[in-house]
């Protein structure tokens, strides 16, 4: 699918890079992940899902970019440098409900682009994101679950 369309690339690569974009939630992830082994070993597994479901959320978003002319950058579509902010805190029902909250609000980012695009390719990829999210939200909300039993 080559099609250029700097619209649709805006629109991506703000998920992508944007503030709240989908990489800033990655290294969030993937921060978290580095940190739960030591604090929480019990949630390691949880925490290894919720990074790479992240990655592949990034991958099909920086193929997409690409496939329509971009070169998903580190970015948003005004040019702004990633810059998004993680938060390195050690609590964990403080860390549930803050990925809770970033993966909700992904959700509606990632629907609300679904609403602004007409490409069947483009369509077909976000509702795979779609589905990483909901997978996300399940197992934060599956954590939150366990963490009311211990």
């Amino acid at each position: 699918m080559k099609i250029k369309n700097s619209y649709y690339e805006g629109l991506l690569q703000d998920l992508f890079c944007g503030n709240d974009g989908f990489f800033v939630i990655f290294m969030h992830f993937l921060y978290q992940f580095n940190q739960i082994f030591i604090f929480y070993p019990n949630f390691e597994k949880d925490f290894e899902k919720l990074y790479l479901l992240e990655l592949e959320v990034c991958n099909i978003l920086s193929r997409l970019i690409i496939e329509i002319g971009g070169d998903a950058k580190f970015y948003s579509s005004t040019k702004k440098y990633l810059s998004g902010n993680i938060d390195y805190i050690k609590s964990l029902s403080s860390i549930v409900d803050i990925d809770l909250e970033l993966v909700e609000k992904g959700l509606i980012d990632v629907k609300n682009v679904l609403s602004k695009i007409d490409n069947i390719r483009i369509k077909t990829e976000l509702r795979k994101i779609v589905a990483y999210k909901e997978n996300e939200e399940k197992i934060l909300k599956d954590i939150k679950i366990k963490l009311l039993t211990i």
